[in-house]
């Protein structure tokens, strides 16, 4: 079983990593780690403010960005993807659940959260029955500990949020999921957030393609269950097919384009809604660092992967 639990981000653990691995380069990676919206413009706000919200919309696209080995980043990537499982059109994804909870979860504290779970008959990841419609993750009050906010309702009905301290071990995954009172740590240039929205596409694909390189970055090996759930799940059967058939013939990963892992990575919107952006960024330490711009197509009605392309090389 692979883990990939380091406590603090490791810039440059893959330096030994040539830059030829990689098989297209692109544009850079933004540090901001929180998902970004334009506020919607009131129905009565005058001309200039529209104009004004208009272009700070077009400056700063949503963006999700991840990195390689943070805890914050790892917390977010197996909270989103276990909502996508859970919130599934077809039924709740009890494949990739429960290959998300065999990866990211402590095989102890997971036997005890089954257990719990049965007890209390409800979700012990989530502690409900139902999904979030937002979601947030924050550095909590020392290096171990991340805050996740769940935010449920919206609509005609209230909202609520529950907050939760998620514990980890340096070298043995989540080991806690308890309630707590405390506010998160609100975000600055010194403390990271990454907020996701259930049914975003931009969530979506972030939530794909964090916890497909925790997968692909197990600490001893691949987690090869983990990276086929996620296929299974996010790309659409058609497009499966193909990739496979790319990946035999060119001898490399087709959802990353490469060959190792990347360091830092975003994804964003891309041109329409049905494209987003997925920007990776290989190296660092002693090795330049080498980025690709790949295109991640969507199907509009499910939101499936139909394709995945590499952009302009730099």
């Amino acid at each position: 079983m692979s883990r990939n639990t380091r406590a603090l981000r490791r810039p440059g653990r893959r330096a030994a990593v040539a830059a030829g691995l990689v098989l297209a380069v692109g544009l850079g990676v933004s540090t901001q780690a929180v998902a970004q919206a334009a506020a919607p413009i009131p129905a009565k706000a005058s001309t200039a403010a529209s104009a004004a919200a208009s272009a700070k919309a077009t400056a700063a696209p949503r963006s999700i960005t991840g990195f390689n080995g943070d805890l914050v980043t790892q917390t977010a990537d197996f909270y989103g993807a276990y909502i996508d499982a859970k919130d599934d059109g077809a039924g709740p994804d009890t494949k990739l659940a429960k290959a998300l909870r065999t990866h990211y979860l402590a095989p102890a504290f997971a036997k005890r959260l089954a257990a719990w779970e049965k007890k209390n008959n409800v979700d012990g990841v989530l502690r409900a029955q139902n999904v979030p419609v937002e979601w947030t993750v924050s550095e909590g009050r020392n290096g171990l500990d991340v805050i996740v906010s769940l935010t449920y309702g919206g609509g005609e009905s209230p909202t609520t949020t529950t907050r939760f301290v998620v514990k980890h071990e340096v070298l043995g995954g989540i080991t806690d999921i308890r309630p707590t009172s405390a506010a998160p740590t609100k975000p600055s240039a010194a403390k990271r957030s990454v907020s996701g929205r259930t049914g975003d596409s931009v969530t979506r694909i972030a939530d794909f393609y964090g916890a497909y390189v925790d997968a692909k970055d197990g600490a001893e090996n691949p987690d090869t269950k983990l990276a086929k759930a996620l296929r299974t799940h996010y790309l659409a059967p058609a497009f499966a097919k193909r990739l496979t058939a790319w990946e035999k013939k060119n001898n490399v990963d087709g959802v990353l384009r490469a060959q190792n892992v990347p360091v830092d990575w975003t994804v964003s919107e891309g041109r329409n809604s049905r494209e987003i952006r997925v920007t990776h960024a290989f190296g660092g330490g002693e090795t330049p660092t080498v980025t690709t711009d790949l295109v991640v197509k969507l199907e509009p009605v499910s939101g499936d992967v139909t394709d995945i392309r590499r952009t302009s090389t730099h």
